[in-house]
């Protein structure tokens, strides 16, 4: 049976999709919540969703491949058009929904639809494990289907990998010197009121529970820098929403410190099969000198490992980003590939090189410091 390709956008649309999106994500080779129904809905009605289209791959009434994707009239100031995943700003994963055990298949049909169509002379694949069973799928369909790609950049992130339980992980991931700081940074808190460590769960208000986070990290530096989730009433619709669909599910996970009372650090991650995402953290900075934000990681740790199902955990974290790097010890790459499709595209990826040495080239030619001459002063010789 043929595969075929559509583009899919509207509320409507996408309501109707619902119920082949839901299997497939149970079905994909490689989980990606932020791509399913439940989140990617509610973040395409945030500024810059109404760009977006799904395009899905299609085996009859199956739906093999889904993945959201917005047009670019240029790439990296090529004058190709281009076709990229779509991401909103709090999502550091681009993984395409794809179906196991027809992966391959499907990336092949949605490539052969681009040359078909004519639409787009580059697919830009972004936030992609590098290594991972998509990628491998990808590399396998790239060869099917004779096109070139490119990795245009590539960062490490941190990662968690379950061991035997929390200490054991704690224990080999920590030195000696940092577990003794984090006591004393422990013991200073309990000396201003009675500590209490928190886990969210099934029964809970999850409502109060995503309030308490959103205003700790509004009142922190996120909020002073108008990043916080609760900073525009748009992305506070957004995590309210998500958060509660994930709690119903159960696929939050949440823990926090509270202080006499007061919530004084949360942290958040989704799950996802046998992995989770870290997601959100937040602290009161007038607590810092005790390491709340901290200690709050560590009990994520804890909770992490009270899930048996759980293997790892990716800590979704940016580009030079080292929060988790001390505490987390193992580390994924996360890659961004263009594809070439057809002569424009094929020539748009051979150009790319040049162009990003002709940038770094120019960037270091102007940090070079310049020569001053000052008034009064003999100038050197020529």
């Amino acid at each position: 049976m043929d595969r075929r390709v559509s583009l899919e956008r509207g509320a409507g649309a996408l309501e109707k999709l619902v119920p082949q999106w839901e299997e497939l994500a149970a079905q994909a080779l490689e989980p990606n919540p932020f791509y399913e129904h439940w989140m990617l809905r509610p973040a395409l009605e945030l500024p810059g969703g109404g760009e977006a289209e799904l395009a899905c791959v299609w085996r009859g009434a199956t739906l093999e491949l889904l993945l959201p994707v917005q047009r670019l009239p240029r790439y990296k100031g090529l004058p190709v058009r281009a076709l990229c995943a779509w991401r909103h700003k709090h999502c550091l994963l681009g993984t395409p929904l794809v179906r196991a055990g027809c992966a391959v298949d499907a990336l092949a049909a949605l490539l052969a639809w681009m040359r078909k169509e004519r639409g787009a002379s580059v697919l830009e694949l972004n936030y992609l494990t590098a290594g991972a069973p998509f990628h491998q799928a990808l590399v396998e369909a790239l060869a099917k289907c004779g096109m070139p790609s490119l990795a245009v950049d590539a960062y490490t992130r941190p990662m968690l990998r379950r061991d035997r339980d929390a200490e054991s992980y704690i224990g080999s991931s920590l030195s000696g010197e940092s577990r003794s700081k984090l006591r004393r940074g422990e013991r200073r808190l309990r000396e201003q009121g009675a500590l209490e460590r928190r886990v969210l769960r099934p029964g809970d208000d999850v409502g109060k529970w995503i309030d308490e986070l959103l205003c700790l990290e509004a009142a922190g530096w996120k909020g002073r820098r108008g990043s916080a989730l609760g900073c525009s009433e748009a992305n506070r619709r957004f995590a309210v929403e998500v958060f509660t669909r994930a709690f119903e599910r159960g696929r939050l996970l949440m823990v926090g410190l509270d202080l006499e009372g007061r919530p004084i650090a949360r942290y958040t991650a989704f799950v996802a099969g046998e992995g989770a995402f870290a997601f959100k953290t937040a602290y009161d900075e007038q607590f810092r000198k005790g390491s709340p934000g901290i200690l709050a990681e560590l009990d994520m740790i804890g909770a992490f490992h009270e899930r048996a199902e759980l293997q790892w955990m990716d800590s979704f974290t940016a580009p030079g980003n080292g929060t988790l790097a001390w505490v987390w010890k193992h580390r994924c790459i996360v890659q961004r590939i263009a594809v070439g499709v057809g002569t424009a595209g094929e020539l748009a990826l051979a150009a790319l090189p040049l162009l990003q040495w002709l940038k770094h080239w120019g960037q270091s030619i102007c940090s070079v410091p310049k020569l001053v001459i000052l008034p009064g002063r003999p100038q050197p010789a020529k």
